[in-house]
Order: C-alpha cells, then sequence, then structure tokens
C-alpha cells in the first residue's frame, strides 16, 4: 500500500468517524424527542382520564368540553388504569396483560409523577388528589407512528453515511494524486541522477514555508555530498594509485635487477634493506590513508582518556630521537599549572598529529633547529607551537600544506615523502575538536599551533 492510498484511506476513517459521531447524535436526540413527546401526550391522557372519571360532576360542560377537545387524543394500543389508595382498580377495568407493580404506584405517589417503560410499552403514572380520595392513574400505549419515523431515519442515516464515507473515499483519492503529483514528479528526476550526472539538480521552489521547496533543497544538498564525496573518491583513487606505484615499482625493480645474475651477500643484503625501505615507507603510507578514512568515517577504535600533554609530547621527543640524532629540539613550557596540561581526548592520535608536524619541521630545516612551546592562548586553553627555520612555504601554497599527496613546489624534489602525514594531521585535528592553524615567511621559517579544546 503507497502512501497516497493511506492518507485516503486515513482521511476517510476520520470521516467515517466524524459522521458516524454526528449521525449518532442526531439519532439520539431524535429518539430522546420523540420518546419524551410521547411521554408527554401519555401525561395528557392520564390528566384527561382524570377530569372525566374524578372531576367530571364538578366541572361547567363547556370547561369539560375544551379538556376533552384539547386532550382527547387517540393513542395506539392505549390502556389506561386507575387506582385506588389501597392499590385497587377503581372506575377501569384492570388490564391483566399490564398489571402495575407495588413499588412503581408508590413512587408515583411520593413523586408525583414518573415516566417508565414496561412489557415494550411506555407508561406516564399520575398522582391524583380528589375528594373521592387519591388515585394514581397509569396511561400506557405504544408509539408506533414515531417508532416507525425513527426506523426510517435510521435507515436513511446508515445510507447517508455508506454515501458520505464513499464519496469522501473517491474525493481524498483524487486529493491523494494531486498532493503527491509533485512528489512523484521529483522521485522521477531524482531516478534520472546517478554517478555519471551527479552535477544534476533538482529545480529549486523558492517558496517559503513550502515542503517541496524545503525537500528538493535538501536533496539538492544531499546532491552536492554525494558528488564531493565521489569526486574525493575519483581523486584519492586515482592518487592513491599513483603515490603506490612509486615504491611498488622500487621494489620490484631492484628485485628484477638482481635476479639477472648473481651478486654477492653483501650486494643482496644491500638489496633487502632499499626493499625492506620501500615497503616501509608503502606500509606508512597505506596505513595513514586507512586512518585518514577510518577518521573522515568516524570509525575510528580508539577510546578517549585522559593524559598530560608534556608527557606525551616527551614520548613523540623520544621516538624522533632516533630518526634524528643530531636535531636539537628546544622546549619551552610557560605553564605552570600542571592541572592545565591534563587533557581528556585521543593521546595516540594526538601524539601521531605532534609525531608529523615535527618530523615535517625536522625533515625541512638544514640545521635540524626547531623550537617547541606549550602556552595559553587568550581564551586559557593550552596551545602547542612547533617553530622551524627551514625556507618555509609560499603564501599561495599554506592552505594547501594539508591536502592529501600535495607536497610544496620548494621541497618536493628535496626530500623523500608522500604528502600524507599532514593531510592526517588535519584529519586528527578535527576528530579530536583541537584548532590547527599554520603561519609562514619564505626563508624564515614556519610556525604550526595546535589549540587543545578545554576541559
Amino acid at each position: 500500500m503507497n502512501l497516497k492510498q493511506k492518507l485516503a484511506l486515513r482521511s476517510t476513517l476520520v470521516c467515517a468517524i466524524t459522521l458516524l459521531l454526528v449521525f449518532g447524535s442526531i439519532f439520539y436526540l431524535a429518539k430522546s424527542f420523540t420518546t419524551n413527546t410521547f411521554y408527554s401526550r401519555l401525561e395528557n391522557r392520564a390528566l384527561l382520564s382524570a377530569i372525566i372519571f374524578l372531576e367530571k360532576d364538578e366541572l361547567h360542560k363547556k370547561k369539560y368540553q375544551e379538556y376533552e377537545k384539547r386532550y382527547l387524543n387517540t393513542l395506539e394500543q392505549e390502556t389506561l388504569q386507575i387506582y385506588d389508595a389501597h392499590n385497587n382498580v377503581a372506575f377501569v377495568p384492570e388490564i391483566p396483560s399490564h398489571p402495575v407493580d407495588a413499588q412503581i404506584l408508590d413512587q408515583i405517589r411520593k413523586k408525583g409523577k414518573l415516566n417508565f417503560q414496561a412489557d415494550g410499552m411506555q407508561h406516564a403514572g399520575l398522582f391524583y388528589q380528589d375528594n373521592q380520595g387519591d388515585f394514581v392513574i397509569v396511561s400506557s400505549g405504544v408509539y408506533v407512528t414515531g417508532q416507525e419515523r425513527l426506523y426510517l431515519l435510521k435507515i436513511i442515516l446508515v445510507i447517508l453515511f455508506l454515501v458520505g464515507v464513499l464519496i469522501n473515499y473517491i474525493f481524498s483519492v483524487l486529493v491523494a494524486n494531486k498532493t503527491f503529483k509533485p512528489f512523484s514528479s521529483i522521485l522521477r528526476q531524482v531516478n534520472t541522477i546517478s554517478t555519471e550526472n551527479l552535477n544534476s539538480r533538482l529545480p529549486q521552489l523558492n517558496k517559503p514555508g513550502n515542503e517541496l521547496g524545503d525537500l528538493t533543497l535538501t536533496l539538492n544538498t544531499l546532491l552536492e555530498r554525494l558528488e564531493a564525496g565521489v569526486n574525493h573518491q575519483k581523486h584519492f583513487l586515482r592518487n592513491v594509485s599513483h603515490e603506490l606505484k612509486t615504491p611498488l615499482a622500487a621494489i620490484m625493480g631492484e628485485a628484477e635487477l638482481n635476479l639477472e645474475k648473481e651478486r654477492s651477500p653483501e650486494e643482496y643484503r644491500q638489496v633487502l634493506q632499499k626493499i625492506v625501505k620501500n615497503t616501509a615507507e608503502l606500509n606508512s603510507v597505506i596505513e595513514g590513508l586507512l586512518l585518514i578514512s577510518g577518521l573522515a568515517n568516524k570509525t575510528s577504535h580508539v577510546k578517549a582518556r585522559p593524559f598530560r600533554l608534556d608527557e606525551l609530547l616527551w614520548e613523540v621527543l623520544e621516538k624522533l630521537h632516533f630518526k634524528y640524532p643530531d636535531a636539537e629540539v628546544e622546549t619551552i613550557m610557560e605553564v605552570e599549572d600542571s592541572e592545565v596540561l591534563q587533557l581528556h581526548s585521543y593521546p595516540e592520535l594526538i601524539a601521531t598529529a605532534i609525531t608529523n608536524i615535527i618530523d615535517n619541521a625536522l625533515k625541512f630545516t638544514d640545521d635540524q633547529k626547531v623550537t617547541l612551546r606549550i602556552a595559553l592562548n587568550e581564551q586559557g586553553r593550552v596551545a602547542l607551537l612547533v617553530q622551524d627555520y627551514g625556507p618555509g612555504i609560499p603564501e599561495q601554497e599554506q592552505e594547501k600544506v594539508f591536502d592529501l599527496f600535495y607536497r610544496g613546489s620548494n621541497t618536493q624534489y628535496l626530500k623523500p615523502g608522500h604528502g600524507v602525514g599532514l593531510s592526517l594531521t588535519k584529519h586528527i585535528t578535527h576528530f579530536c575538536h583541537i584548532d590547527l592553524s599554520i603561519s609562514s615567511v619564505p626563508h624564515q621559517g614556519t610556525e604550526v599551533k595546535l589549540v587543545f579544546p578545554g576541559a
């Protein structure tokens, strides 16, 4: 069942419930009015009977004729019973099939008047005091005409109910089709979009408060994200294939070259060392790409935990010392409160980001001098500044250094690398909510700044 059919059926259900309540109320009010009207006629009949049997001898002839003309109306299946103070029938013989219970007679005497139903008939009881004694007059009858009218009204209401529900369903289907026609058009247009034409967009309805406009805007935004993701994936695969070919080609070339003739053990050792080096580079690139993918998709399995920034920095410097044993790293600590250095984040990821930044600073600085500073910024947040004194980065390239596989024009042929480290650092800082900025002056050096989130 599609949405249009559901909407039509639910609208019909609401209409059916509404009609049921309205027609039910009409029938109830009509029945109550008919019943009360007949009870009123029975009461008038009882009063006339009292006049006929009890007051006739005391009334003026003209007055009696007036009462008789006013109240004497023949009722269907009419019965009349008059009971004295001892519950004995007086004046009118008791009808055996409709005797009145003594308790009901007592209630009539107490209340003065009582309407009730019994044996399929309606009864009106009246307590009448006369000079001849106290009497209870019970007038009974069946309102056949009223029941016939109620039955006819019931049939009419049932027919109107069914017709009304049917008409409502037909109109609901028509309205639903018209309402969902623009949505069907949008769906047809969306179905024509594939990976080959992701640049296509749905026509935008610039009407405030229009649900179709909101829908097309949302779908266009989704298409923009999909297009950006697909283009990024294509670019990523193209660059990955290019970057992985270089170490793989070097490994294969070294292996094939040395398999052409016998080599000495020392030569084989050198070849294996080159293969190990190229394999390590290849493994480093793959691990970096996998980590970037995990961070971009928020599927990294690392867990946040508390750590101290200064202790993490010492661990990073200790590992880098083996790679750059002659490096001169000056560390300046401007934060005296040790509690401020206590952070809660992902220390393994942050260590990787800091390692990449310091490694780049040492790699592209000829004298391998780097200054590290831990300080507080204007907002009181902990910041780590990494300053090198290398060739710097041209101003037009400073925003590109964090792009995947990008290498600066003044260093790409001087130092080995694949352009993965700083891109990975950018993803890590974004994942850990760390503010990352870079400033550089050509021929003077570069400063990278990390501002960690507050506690």
